[in-house]
């Protein structure tokens, strides 16, 4: 990929991941619960997605290979985009629950998480638009 394009791929991410955090930040606004609680599960994951493949983009354009979300949010570490290692441990093993969400009860324990996911996207994001 040329330097132009990598550059429009992470702008392109950088606008995508705008985007899905502030969707997720308003479906954990809504009022209707039962709604909130399945966007804002959509919007988790869509938020994930575009994080690490953000962080993938950059990493590649910066001669680093990140072949893995653990490993781009292992970079995004160490590069200081992320501060609460903790949290984002969390994130990726609660991503990985979401692919398994066939009770009600699992669903609105994972709600319940992504107030706090919110804050780390969002620092993450403001990390983002730095590099």
């Amino acid at each position: 990929m040329t330097g132009a394009s990598q550059d429009e791929r992470i702008q392109l991410l950088r606008a995508d991941l705008e985007r899905v955090v502030g969707a997720l930040s308003e479906s954990l606004a809504h009022s209707n619960e039962r709604f909130a609680r399945d966007s804002s599960l959509l919007h988790f994951n869509l938020s994930y997605e575009v994080a690490w493949k953000l962080i993938q983009a950059i990493a590649a354009r910066d001669g680093v290979d990140v072949v893995s979300p653990r490993a781009a949010f292992g970079f995004a570490h160490r590069a200081g985009w992320i501060s609460d290692e903790v949290t984002w441990d969390r994130i990726v093993r609660t991503r990985n629950d979401t692919v398994h969400l066939y009770r009600a009860s699992m669903a609105q324990s994972i709600y319940g998480e992504l107030p706090s996911f919110l804050r780390a996207f969002d620092e993450l994001h403001k990390s983002l638009l730095k590099v």
